[in-house]
Order: C-alpha cells, then structure tokens, then sequence
C-alpha cells in the first residue's frame, strides 16, 4: 500500500533548504573549504537523514551547522548570516513542533500546502521582521532593487513568471548602468576574445531567460568574475554596493528556487496565492514595526555608549515581541468570545474596526484569514469518528481480536485505510501485549511505530514509549534503539530516560527497567 498521507520527514525539509541554496554543486569552485569529498559525504548525510538511517539527532544538527558554515562563506556579514539564519531556524521548530503535536489526514503534497499556508508564511513573515531588527540588517543600508517586494516572483493571469534571479540581475545591470554585455564582459567587440569573460555572459543570459538556475558558486564567481573585469577596465563597482548584490542575488536564488518547486508540485496559481499572502501580511505587520522603532527612536538617541545601545535595543525588541504575541493570543480569545455569542453570525464592521485599532492589522486580519484557510482542509468524512473509536478499543482491556477486525473492516469501508494505518496494527499489539504475548506483540507495534511516524501527531507519544518497551522485551536491541532516537528526534520523553543524555550505560539501564516492567494500567 503506497504510505502517501503523511507530512515530509525533516530531513526532507532539510534537504530542500541545501537544494534551495544551491550550496552543493558538482564542478564549480566555491568560496568555502568544501572539497568534492566532503561535498559527497554531505550529500549522502542528507540523503541518510532524509530517509531517517543512522543517528537522527547527531545528522541533523551536523548537516545545519555546515549548511550555516558554507552560507557564512558567502556573506560579507555574520549579522546578515544570522538574519537569514534565525527564521530558517524558527521554520525548523515550528515543522518539528507540528509533526510532534499535529496528526494528518492529508497526502504529503495537501499535508506541505497546509504547512506553506496555515504556518511557514505567517511564521516567516513575523520571524524576518523580528530578525532584521534584532540584527539591525537596516544599519548596513544594503542596496536592494526598488520594488517592496523584489525577492517574490511575479505572476502574471497566464501564468508566466519572472523569478526573482532574474529581477535582480536585471537590477544590477540598470543600477552599474551596464547592459548585460558591458556588465559581465566589458570591451566586448569583434576583435575581443576572452573565453572566461564570453562564458559568464552566455551563462548570464541563460539564467535570465531559462528555467535553470546556477548553483551558487557559480553564480558568485560569475558576478565576481565581472567585477574584478569591470575594475581592469577602469570600471570600479564600489565594495558596499558588490556586497549588496551578492546578498541580493542569494536571496533571489533561494525564493527562485521555492517559486520553481512550488509551481512544479502544485501550480501557478497556488505561487500566486502563496506570494499574494506574503505581501499582505508583510504589509499588515508594516505598522506594528513602524509604531516599535518609532516608540524607540528618541530612547536610542539618548544611549551614550554602543555597548548599552546594542543592550537596550535588544532589551525592546524581545519584549515587543512578547507584546506582539500577547496580541494575537488577545484576538484570537476575543473572536472566539464574539463568535460564541451570536453563533453563525459574521462579526459587524464596527466591531472589526474597533478591534483593528486596539490590536493591529496584523493581528486581526491575520487571524481571520487563517481561519478562513483552515477551513479548505477538512477532515475526510467519518475520520474523527474512527480515531475517538479506535482509541475506545484502545483503552478498554475486555477488546477481542474479533472487535479489532471488524473496526479494521471499517476503516476500510470509509476509505480511510492510509488515514488510520498506524491505528489497527496498535491495537493487535496492545492486545497481545495485555495476554503477555510479546512476541507476538512486536511485529503489530513495529509496523504501528512506522506508520505512526509524520502521520499520528502527538497520538504516537504513547506508542513510541510502548515500542521502545516491546523492543527491550524482545531483547531488539536495534529496534530499542530506534524507538529512542526517534523519541529524541520529535522531543518524545522516554520512561526512565526522560531529560537524560542517552548514554551507552543509561540506556542499558532503560533496557533493563523496560524488559522488567509492565504498563497494562496505561495502555
């Protein structure tokens, strides 16, 4: 049975940001210390944890700590480094809190829609504001092209796109006030014959015009390349202004790159939607960053040294934020309340207005459009029935196998066999495992553990604990061992583990108490 409903695993996720980067190519040079052999031992770390082999815990942080180490190699600054790297990491959290806590019903590509829609674009648009101030990205007076939202692909009605990569190319030209030609190969005539120059050009052209985007060392070393013919030439781009293209050209790759994927797997309407949503919350947060920095200006000025400057900023912006989420947490009780008190009804201008000015654009008009996308993924007919069902059985110890099989068959009936996989095998195990069978017990919870993997939320938090159990009973130590690691990846608590770091000589210890102990009360 293909096992389509489900989120993508983290290490999927993980993988897309490297693809989206473009840090990993084959042949060209690049600016960090990664030979051809590191750059195949990452790329088959990625592949490992995208398919959950190996220590997940130890390849995760290890395959974001060099993703971070390569992209600082890029960056003419550890404070844009960290500005792009903070909501990177927030997206990371919040995936990783989602799979933990939310089960789907939904197949992987509806199950990442819902994600981009209801989480990533609310979560980025909040994150990136928080880390340009916290990092203060404005103090660097990067240059960046006119257009608000430059690093967004335009869509047109037919579908036809122009991506990011492109825009900013475009920029640079129009801002060195080059053509395309003069810009990567200045002094092009008939007579010149530069073969490197003559390469950078035709490649420039290609990335323009093609659906292929360069990695990015071959992208830098092409702009790089240009500026230092420029230079020869008498031509001088000035550093700041090198800077700022490069980190704008990073930028337009990565959002080009997710603009491709996101048009390939869905469609150009689904990118249109997702960048129309982007640009009215940004917009909608716009007035909350603005009252901040205006509340903050006059304190700022009155800071004598850089050290207390750099405290008090810091001081505000965390408890902005913390201002900021208490807003929306407000709204989102106060629309519950109005909505409770007259059901059905849609709420009234004035009250909306009013709302409005107390709390924020953001706040409301974000929370009712969220609400509204929550609506587009119900849950498929009978599905909550089962689940509250099959937890029945769960809990009950009289449960016969003859119950199990006909709950089984009903699942089935309703269409619901992918929904609910990890269900039906839990409750085989639960059952031999109250007659002591645990033998008989371990196949039903080792295929319950996997199919509850990125599909049954926090619904797997006892299943995981009970699988790492069975497996100890059945002296597995492989499978004891996956259990935990799986447990650590989510943020699961084990029985006689919990906080503590899994060392060789605890982890024999939890082997131990879990061979002796029985949980029937808690099944």
């Amino acid at each position: 049975m293909s096992r389509d409903t489900c989120f993508a695993t983290q290490g999927e996720l993980v993988k897309l940001a490297y693809d989206a980067f473009g840090v990993l190519p084959r042949k060209e040079a690049s600016h960090d210390d990664i030979d051809e052999t590191q750059k195949k031992a990452i790329q088959k770390q990625l592949a490992r944890l995208a398919k959950e082999e190996g220590g997940l815990l130890p390849n995760f942080g290890q395959v974001i700590q060099t993703l971070s180490s390569i992209l600082t190699a890029y960056l003419p600054s550890i404070q844009i480094m960290s500005a792009m790297g903070d909501p990177l990491d927030d997206l990371l959290d919040l995936y990783s809190r989602l799979v933990r806590e939310e089960g789907t019903y939904l197949s992987k590509a509806e199950t990442l829609r819902y994600f981009i829609s209801t989480k990533a674009i609310p979560l980025l648009v909040v994150s990136l504001n928080q880390s340009m101030l916290k990092h203060r990205i404005a103090d660097l007076a990067l240059d960046t092209p006119e257009d608000k939202f430059w690093y967004l692909p335009s869509v047109a009605e037919d579908g036809s796109l122009v991506m990011p990569l492109e825009k900013v190319m475009r920029w640079v030209y129009a801002r060195c006030d080059l053509s395309q030609t003069q810009f990567h190969y200045p002094g092009k005539n008939p007579r010149s014959d530069n073969n490197t120059l003559q390469q950078n050009l035709d490649n420039a052209i290609k990335w323009t015009r093609g659906p292929r985007l360069p990695a990015l060392p071959a992208l830098f070393e092409n702009f790089e390349e240009s500026f230092a013919a420029l230079a020869q030439g008498g031509r001088e781009i000035p550093q700041e202004l090198q800077a700022s293209i490069l980190v704008a050209l990073m930028v337009a790759r990565v959002s080009s790159y997710l603009a491709r994927e996101i048009t390939d797997a869905y469609d150009h309407q689904y990118l249109a939607d997702v960048c129309q949503q982007y640009r009215e919350y940004a917009l909608w947060i716009a007035d909350d960053v603005n009252e901040f920095k205006a509340e903050l200006a006059p304190v700022m000025q009155r800071q004598e040294s850089p050290d207390s400057a750099l405290f008090v900023w810091l001081n505000a912006c965390s408890h902005y934020w913390a201002f900021f989420s208490r807003k929306l947490i407000a709204v989102a009780d106060t629309v519950q309340r109005l909505k409770d008190a007259r059901p059905g009804a849609p709420l009234r201008d004035d009250v909306l207005a009013a709302l409005k000015s107390k709390y924020g654009l953001f706040a409301v008009c974000s929370h009712l459009d969220l609400t509204q996308r929550h609506s587009k993924f119900p849950a498929p007919y009978g599905f909550g029935e089962l689940l509250y069902g099959g937890f029945e059985l769960k809990s009950d110890p009289a449960t016969q196998l003859h119950q199990i099989d006909t709950y089984a068959a009903q699942i089935t009936a309703y269409g619901l066999d992918e929904q609910l996989c990890w269900m039906v095998p839990w409750l085989r195990g639960v059952y031999h495992y109250r007659k002591e069978e645990f033998e008989a017990a371990m196949p039903h919870f080792q295929a319950a553990f996997e199919n509850a993997k990125y599909r049954a939320g926090k619904n797997q938090y006892k299943l995981v604990n009970q699988f790492v159990e069975i497996a100890a009973k059945n002296d597995d130590r492989r499978g004891f061992k996956k259990g935990i690691e799986w447990a650590q990846y989510l943020g699961i608590k084990v029985r006689w583990l919990r906080d503590d770091e899994p060392t060789e000589e605890k982890l024999d210890y939890v082997y131990f108490m879990l061979k002796m102990a029985r949980y029937d009360h808690q099944m």
